[in-house]
This record gives C-alpha cells, sequence and structure tokens, in this order.
C-alpha cells in the first residue's frame, strides 16, 4: 500500500540528482515546504558537499534525501513511522550506504548514536510542534556534532527560540510559520 502525503500535499526533492522526484508522507505528516526546504539548502549549500546528515523527526525524508541528492555522503533519516520512507528509497534504489532509516523515536536514536561514536556535520530536528523539547532528546544533539557541526531546529514561528548548551545561537530565518534556528559548535 502507497501512502500519500495528506491531500493536496505533494512533497519532492527541489534539486540534484532525484530532483522532482515524489516522497511518500507518513499519516498526519507536516512536510516543511518546498519553498522553506530551498531556503534551507541555500543557506547551507557550502556545507553539504561530502556531509553526514542527520535528519531528526524525518517524516517523508525530504531532508535528508535532499541533502544526499544535493551532494552529502550520507543520512541517517530517525522516523517511528518508516514504512513511507522506506517505500521511497526501494522506488529511488538509494544506496544502504547513502541513507540509513533507524525506527526509532528520537531520543532512544540520538542515546544510541552517542554510544556507538556516531558525529554528524548537519543535524536537522523538526519535531512535532505539540512535543515539549525536553522530550525530544535534543538537549544531547551537541553530542553528536562534529567540530564545526550545524544544527538546525525548525519551529514554529510562534515558539521560543531554545537554548542548547555547548552550541552557540548563529542566526534565525523565518519562511512563513517555519522558523529555521541555527546553531553551531563551540
Amino acid at each position: 500500500m502507497t501512502v500519500r502525503a495528506p491531500r493536496g500535499v505533494v512533497v519532492r526533492i527541489t534539486a540534484g540528482r532525484w530532483k522532482g522526484r515524489r516522497l511518500e508522507a507518513p499519516p498526519g505528516a507536516r512536510p516543511t515546504s518546498e519553498r522553506a526546504r530551498q531556503a534551507l539548502f541555500n543557506a547551507i549549500r557550502t556545507r553539504l558537499e561530502g556531509a553526514r546528515v542527520l535528519d531528526l523527526f524525518a517524516g517523508t525524508g525530504a531532508v535528508g534525501l535532499e541533502a544526499v541528492s544535493r551532494g552529502a555522503a550520507r543520512a541517517v533519516l530517525v522516523e517511528r513511522d518508516d514504512e513511507p520512507l522506506r517505500q521511497t528509497l526501494t522506488r529511488l534504489a538509494v544506496a544502504s550506504s547513502e541513507v540509513v532509516v533507524r525506527r526509532q523515536g528520537s531520543a532512544r536514536a540520538i542515546e544510541e548514536m552517542i554510544r556507538a561514536g556516531e558525529t554528524f556535520d548537519l543535524v536537522f530536528a523538526d519535531p512535532p510542534y505539540s512535543l515539549r523539547l525536553e522530550e525530544t532528546g535534543l538537549g544531547r544533539v551537541p553530542e553528536l556534532l562534529s567540530a564545526g557541526g550545524l544544527f538546525l531546529l525548525q519551529r514554529d514561528a510562534g515558539s521560543e527560540r531554545p537554548d542548547f548548551p555547548g552550541l552557540t545561537h548563529l542566526r534565525q530565518r523565518s519562511y512563513g510559520r517555519n522558523v529555521f534556528h541555527f546553531f553551531g559548535t563551540l
């Protein structure tokens, strides 16, 4: 069974080798708009080539897949409802060395990756707006960032800017209701 984004929402990769390819979405997904994703990737384009990317609360996988499509070496997608992601990966014929899907919650995935010594150049998180950040495990993201790494947090425009010990808030950019907070290692 193919699962699609909510009625009227089409999620596609906007650039790179998979440009225009449609992505499957889990029920109730709140995909980042193409406009916001394009702006995000324009802001980080110099950091993508060969990067290791972590996409937490991946949903459709649009951010992680777009990163690989644009030149990132590897993406890890963390999503509890992973069947739509797996359908997309099969259709795109993505190599397992390029994209890994972890079917688990963010806090557990973060803990396991820290224990395994994994690090990432870019970490993106778009947690459900109904979740308190304390419930997500995101406070430990600094332990996953490589030297000079970047953490991108997407929040609703009405949300307060969070702080993460060990990270500096570099800037924020707003696109409609989407606000991207850029954090870097100290």
